[in-house]
């Protein structure tokens, strides 16, 4: 008897919560806990967002030049400080040293030539003078003339040929100059091959590369479409997945005229436009150039009726929100325009301060009843 009494009374708790589990899916099946948030007027920018990677706008890279002789020294190291003008590399040129000695051999002898016709025209005065007191001026004119006039001629040919020797010594000064190779920019050595590597390794590697720390740039590429919207002064944000917590402010300095053009390994036909974008404060920027960058260009600003990309569904090409009126969710079609990482414009379909269900759960349906959060 007590058994029947327990079947019983086991029966009758399953059938209770068998009961009420269907009534607790049925309420949850017709209300939903919903958070909401208030359709708003604020500015809206619109932007175009690429990747892009940090560089130097300042960068000068040196390669060995086989005309000026041998590489003889790399006056500098990798992370060295350089100014404009401070040399960086000497090459050695015996062509060009014994050339200049030959030149110095030259123009002394030019002027010992020049020195000695000066003294034999000055003995041929001192002779004519002393002819013209025995046979007078005119024969002593005319016996001397041909002899002065050869030495002139001749020394004035020497003088020619003085000159020319001067201007071969100003040309070989300015060589030699050159076979100490100085800085375009001011920077640091990036990088410095060591002068003592094979020839073919040499011409592969540069000798030197020098960047300038202090202007920084992010160089990037834009799709045919973007480069339409887009020219230089145009607002940017820039980002990095190093440094979420930072963003920086900059400003495009350049869109590319001609197309980027693509490697032979790249399997696309699509055409991207080089553009490049200035910090307007370098100095801010902790990173170094290679680093992976977000270029965020903002292409339009103003002011629109916006929320969060989180409230707007896709119904096929259609978009929806969910609006509660009334304590139900109401569903309502509506047009979008611009949009940002975060928000999104509504130019159709929806007034201000409407409460809209912002992350709608999976079972929400129109005219359902909701509790808002």
């Amino acid at each position: 008897m007590k058994k029947k009494i327990w079947i019983t009374i086991a029966v009758v708790i399953i059938l209770t919560l068998v009961v009420g589990v269907n009534i607790y899916r049925t309420y949850a099946d017709s209300t939903a806990n919903v958070k909401t948030e208030t359709a708003k007027f604020e500015e809206i920018n619109s932007t175009v967002m690429t990747p892009g990677t940090l560089a130097m706008a300042d960068e000068s890279t040196l390669y060995q030049d086989a005309s000026k002789g041998e590489l003889k020294e790399i006056l500098v190291n990798e992370g060295d400080s350089v100014k404009k003008g401070d040399p960086v590399i000497r090459y050695e040129n015996k062509d060009l040293e014994m050339e200049k000695e030959q030149n110095e051999i030259n123009i002394e002898s030019l002027y010992l030539r020049i020195n000695s016709l000066d003294k034999q025209e000055k003995r041929l005065n001192e002779k004519k003078s002393d002819l013209a007191d025995d046979v007078g001026e005119d024969e002593a004119e005319e016996a001397m003339e041909a002899e002065i006039d050869q030495v002139k001629m001749d020394k004035r040919m020497a003088n020619l040929d003085l000159r020319q020797a001067l201007l071969q010594r100003d040309r070989l000064k300015q060589k030699i100059s050159e076979l100490e190779e100085t800085s375009e920019i001011s920077g640091v050595v990036l990088e410095a091959n060591d002068s003592s590597a094979p020839q073919s390794t040499q011409m592969e590697k540069p000798i030197l590369r020098i960047g300038s720390m202090e202007n920084l740039i992010i160089e990037g590429t834009l799709s045919e479409y973007d480069t339409l919207n887009i020219e230089a002064g145009q607002k940017v944000k820039i980002t990095t997945d190093v440094l979420p917590d930072e963003k920086w402010e900059a400003e495009v300095m350049e869109v590319g005229y001609l197309p980027q053009a693509s490697s032979p390994e790249a399997n696309t036909s699509a055409v991207q436009y080089p553009v490049s974008v200035k910090f307007n404060n370098s100095e801010d920027v902790p990173l170094k150039p290679g680093f992976q960058m977000i270029i965020e260009i903002e292409t339009e600003s103003h002011e629109a009726l916006t929320l969060p990309l989180e409230a707007v569904q896709q119904d096929g090409e259609e978009s929806f929100v969910f609006v509660v009126e009334d304590g139900k969710a109401v569903k309502r079609q509506i047009e979008t325009g611009s949009s940002t990482t975060k928000r999104i414009e509504v130019t159709k379909g929806l007034s201000e301060k409407a409460q809209v269900v912002v992350e709608a759960p999976d079972h929400l349906k129109d005219k359902m009843e909701v509790t808002m959060q």
